[in-house]
């Protein structure tokens, strides 16, 4: 098949969860013998916006576009991104004048690419699923975690003005704030209406589109996969003597939850445990303080080290330097990426049970699934692995076998692809 992915980044522009499992899925299908092409947002700050870099040949051959949010004054405008609409149009006249024709496309996320994508697309003949790895289309701040860091299960329109007018007061007021939370959802329904197949990594994700008006029978599920071949080599954790090394991988928000996990930590014996934090810390809705205050909770000996953002190729050390990997997270998550990576790795796992993270173990059998929040659940959790090494092992024995290869994950979409594909 000739398949088009469209996502809002790719390695090494960008490594977030969607755009590291953009570039596995794009090298799974080559290695299955499919032709693929990415297409994906890109800074460039060398181009205007809507330009796009020369495509580099290849399979999979890459196109990037440059969009920088550049010129966006409203709510809608962050929806509505017309250089990239135009951008794509012309992308795929060029692409079929040089005779290559997509059978289907795949988008991942819209974010910097306009919503409108999906009907160029479909305008175009090209069948398009969509994966659904976050709730952008409906909530801009993409996690369903409402302004005051409490977890919301529906998009109720009072509660959703509340929350974009604090995020976006210059923007919104009291007054519109309502009207443009309607145009949103509106926006979101119809998006999703022009798409062939919408696929979720976790069926707990449905509920939030379904309470949206879409019907529950339109989604499929399909777990995401991990690079397992580059990390199930690792050996397991190291038997002790010394601290437990206990890791967090991750973008640093509050919806990740840091915080929780640093108190638990900080309340245990000195020595017992180290935590090392990869990941980038980025403006959370405009807030540029959250890793500040997560740092302000330390104390000299704490056995905390910030590492700071880290790259695909690093994965297999990072991984090989932690015995467990916790993942505190606040927000329904869909899937959780750094998870499964963890388990490929043989690392027993903390999460939380929210969202996908609770589908990724079996409570006591590769790791534990803990309440949200709850810092002495998660401190008692961290020291009964810190005290009891033989019990790391058991529980990093069973991670393995649990982690899902990319290939694999391309093969139910390919399933997908040719349903979509033959309807046209």
């Amino acid at each position: 098949m000739r398949i088009l992915l469209l996502c809002h980044g790719l390695p090494p522009d960008s490594q977030g969860g969607v755009e590291q499992h953009v570039h596995g899925l794009a090298a799974a299908l080559v290695a299955q013998g499919h032709h693929v092409h990415v297409y994906a947002r890109a800074t460039l700050p060398e181009l205007p916006q809507g330009e796009r870099a020369p495509t580099r040949p290849g399979n999979p051959a890459v196109t990037r576009v440059a969009y920088r949010w550049q010129g966006v004054d409203s709510l809608a405008a962050m929806y509505d991104c017309r250089p990239m609409d135009q951008a794509l149009a012309a992308f795929l006249r060029d692409r079929q004048a040089a005779g290559e024709r997509f059978d289907l496309a795949h988008v991942h996320h819209l974010t910097g690419m306009g919503t409108d994508s999906v009907a160029v697309l479909a305008d175009a003949g090209i069948p398009v699923a969509l994966t659904l790895h976050d709730y952008w289309l409906f909530c801009p701040r993409g996690q369903m975690f409402h302004k005051d860091e409490q977890l919301c299960s529906t998009a109720e329109p009072g509660r959703c003005g509340a929350c974009l007018q604090a995020t976006f007061p210059w923007w919104l007021t009291e007054a519109n704030r309502t009207a443009h939370v309607a145009t949103l959802h509106e926006r979101a329904r119809a998006v999703l209406a022009r798409a062939r197949a919408l696929v979720v990594p976790s069926a707990r994700a449905i509920e939030p589109f379904v309470a949206l008006g879409v019907p529950r029978d339109r989604f499929q599920v399909v777990e995401n996969g991990v690079d397992t071949t580059a990390l199930n080599h690792l050996p397991l954790p190291a038997a002790g003597p010394g601290p437990l090394r206990l890791g967090y991988f991750g973008t640093v928000m509050p919806s990740k939850g840091l915080h929780v996990l640093l108190d638990a930590v900080l309340e245990l014996p000195p020595g017992l445990v180290t935590l090392d934090i990869h990941g980038n810390a980025v403006p959370y809705h405009g807030d540029q303080t959250y890793l500040l205050r997560c740092l302000q909770r330390l104390r000299p000996g704490a056995g905390v080290r910030y590492h700071g953002p880290y790259g695909l190729d690093q994965l297999p050390q990072l991984y090989g330097s932690i015995d467990v990997l916790a993942a505190p997270a606040l927000w329904q998550e869909a899937y959780g990426l750094t998870v499964r990576e963890a388990l490929a790795a043989g690392r027993p796992v903390l999460v939380s049970r929210i969202g996908g993270l609770q589908d990724a173990v079996a409570d006591g059998a590769q790791g534990y699934v803990l309440p949200p929040g709850d810092v002495p659940a998660w401190r008692a959790a961290i020291e009964r692995l810190a005290r009891d090494r033989a019990l790391v092992l058991r529980l990093a024995a069973a991670a393995k076998p649990r982690a899902r290869p990319f290939a694999a994950m391309a093969q139910d979409l390919l399933a997908i692809y040719q349903g979509i594909a033959a309807q046209t």
